[in-house]
């Protein structure tokens, strides 16, 4: 039992930049957010944090060496491209921001990089299979980016048409944490 609240714990670690792009995009949606728009991210985010420990566990200690050194400027320039575009099309169709398929993609990968290490640290540890421990990391943040979401749209009313700006300016601060912190 206490390794499942160990592996819990990993998700709901690796999951905080997720939900901060949540918050994120559900403060840019505002009341125009539906339930595509809260599951998708979540999905996306969910199967990242899934899929990047299981590369990292079959790329073992090579891969791990490559994602220490050059991984935190990979996922931050992400982060701060995606959050410039936003800052840069705040006003834009009306203030909207459309999240699709691609910036999904590129904000998942970015948010997720750290989970690669964790593959590393599961291959090191000589764990001879990871299935179950990262569908639930997975699901963790998929739940959590769910509620991010939800969380974002309420602060969207708060914030009205700033919410961009903000939410662009949070991603770009993801990503100097990223790089001074790891």
């Amino acid at each position: 039992m206490l390794h499942w609240l160990e592996i819990f714990l990993i998700g709901v670690g690796l999951s905080m930049d997720a939900l901060a792009v949540s918050v994120t995009l559900g403060a840019a949606e505002k009341e125009r957010i539906t339930w595509k728009k809260i599951l998708l991210p979540a999905l996306f985010f969910g199967g990242f944090q899934a899929l990047m420990p299981l590369i990292g566990w079959f790329g073992g200690s090579l891969l791990g060496s490559i994602v220490q050194r050059y991984g935190c400027w990979v996922a931050a320039g992400l982060l701060w491209l995606i959050g410039g575009k936003m800052i840069w099309e705040r006003n834009e169709e009306n203030g909207k921001i459309v999240f699709g398929l691609k910036e999904l993609t590129v904000l998942a990968f970015a948010t997720s990089i750290d989970a690669l290490l964790v593959g590393v640290g599961f291959a090191c540890l000589g764990e001879t299979s990871i299935l179950r421990e990262v569908l639930l990391i997975g699901l963790t943040t998929a739940i959590i980016s769910a509620g991010g979401c939800l969380l974002g749209r309420s602060s969207g009313k708060l914030l009205g048409s700033h919410c961009n700006w903000i939410g662009g300016l949070v991603l770009i601060l993801i990503g100097v944490k990223t790089v001074v912190f790891g």
